[in-house]
């Protein structure tokens, strides 16, 4: 049998069948978008990053754990996890990805660099 004969008995269809695969594959996709941001955090693959991003293990690792504190806190937005994380004053467990930010009339707003906001913000697979 083979690998891909096997999945299609495993998720119901028949490796014959032209359009099993697109329709799990839309499946699969409704699935996907409805997990809260709490639990995509949680599945999401970190150690993928590295390679895909070119970064160094340090910031994978802060990279996880400021998505994890985003996760667990069940924070609707960014700015969110960087009032906590300055709040309790913990920034400097991200030394790698934090950053102050000019917002235009707000200066030195503590958060992370614009590279590890589009990163975070393709683990949340947000624009």
């Amino acid at each position: 049998m083979s690998d891909y004969q096997g999945f299609c008995e495993i998720y119901g269809g028949c490796a014959s069948d032209p359009d099993f695969m697109r329709e799990w594959m839309l499946q699969f996709d409704n699935k996907k978008s409805t997990l809260s941001q709490q639990q995509k955090i949680k599945i999401f693959d970190f150690d993928s990053l590295k390679c895909q991003y070119n970064l160094t293990a340090d910031e994978v690792n802060q990279i996880k754990k400021y998505m994890s504190i985003y996760g667990e806190k069940n924070f609707t937005s960014q700015k969110q996890a960087n009032k906590y994380i300055t709040y309790n004053n913990i920034w400097d467990e991200f030394p790698n990805i934090r950053s102050l930010n000019d917002h235009k009339e707000h200066k030195n707003v503590p958060g992370i660099t614009p590279k590890f906001y589009k990163i975070t913000c393709d683990v949340m697979e947000i624009n």
